[in-house]
């Protein structure tokens, strides 16, 4: 079995998210392959921002916190067929809710623990593991 691992700055575009699909689809033809995404270039600072945005009542994090999914839908705009983008955004708005919510409860206690950190950031793969995959299925 072969593991391919990608970080953000490998896949910080949908030019580089592209070019990463083809090297896995590439090499799914020869082997077993386990592939790891990090978040997309930047997220994960951007995640950790949010966090200390929101703990101290910087009220502002929500235009952050817009800013980052206006990025992950360009994503989706650009590597999903349009035909294919209502089920991705759904699942995204969803998983996007989730990170406000827990960022609006770390808003309202003004605390950020390590593991609420953790939680928050844990938000980058997933959003970049979930766009890249539907871009895998989308180009089947």
């Amino acid at each position: 079995m072969k593991v391919l691992k990608f970080g953000g700055s490998s896949i910080n575009s949908p030019e580089r998210v592209s070019k990463v699909i083809q090297i896995v689809q590439s090499s799914l033809e020869n082997q077993e392959v386990a592939v790891i995404f990090s978040a997309f270039g930047g997220v994960t600072d951007q995640l950790i921002r949010l966090s200390h945005m929101s703990a101290e009542n910087q009220n502002d994090y929500t235009e952050e916190l817009k800013a980052l999914e206006d990025r992950i839908f360009a994503f989706v705009k650009t590597l999903i067929r349009a035909k294919n983008q209502s089920g991705v955004f759904a699942h995204l708005k969803s998983t996007l809710n989730e990170l406000e919510d827990v960022l609006h409860g770390v808003n309202l206690t003004q605390e950020l623990t390590p593991r609420t950190l953790d939680f928050i950031m844990s938000f980058g793969e997933r959003l970049s593991a979930y766009v890249i995959s539907e871009a895998m299925k989308d180009r089947d």
